[in-house]
């Protein structure tokens, strides 16, 4: 069991290494959202790449900090009809939903996600809008991001297993 908790901690630590990182992209958000409204309105003179960084940069903040959410028990969630139930057997709801919905559909996402990201790499893949950045890093993040949240859903399955073992919550620390 030390084993499995010093991995959860290290998926832990990446999630949040990640997002606290990632929250950056934030403050480039709205410097370059800032700069776009006074080049725009202020000197009559729009950017080209304002929508594509924005974009970007959008992007960066949300995905990579998905699994941060779940990691904080922050996403929305309507627990009505769990809640009805004890402790067991939401777990066995929750592992069983994992296992058939949450990593069967992210798993099958990566996969197909994967070769698509390889492939952007080798030609070097650029947009065909706007100042055409290059798209390839942008597949990246979203990949890596979505790995991200596969393996926070890894650490949520071995706590909801946890409680249907044992009745108790897994505590990390």
């Amino acid at each position: 069991m030390k084993t499995v908790i010093a991995i959860m901690k290290f998926i832990n630590f990446l999630t949040t290494i990640t997002a606290k990182a990632v929250s950056y992209a934030c403050l480039l958000l709205i410097l370059a959202l800032c700069y776009e409204v006074i080049a725009r309105y202020v000197f009559g003179a729009p950017t080209t790449w304002s929508f594509d960084a924005t974009y970007f940069l959008c992007s960066i903040a949300m995905v990579l900090t998905l699994a941060y959410t779940w990691q904080q028990n922050a996403h929305v969630s309507v627990d009505m009809i769990l809640a009805k139930f004890s402790i067991k057997v939401q777990a066995l709801l929750n592992v069983i939903f994992l296992l058939i919905i949450f990593f069967l559909t992210w798993i099958l996402i990566i996969g197909a996600m994967f070769p698509h990201v390889i492939e952007s790499w080798r030609i070097l893949e650029r947009s065909s809008i706007g100042y055409m950045p290059p798209i390839y890093p942008y597949k990246t993040w979203i990949l890596a991001g979505t790995i991200l949240m596969t393996l926070q859903g890894v650490n949520v399955f071995i706590k909801e297993l946890y409680r249907l073992f044992n009745g108790k919550e897994l505590k990390l620390s």
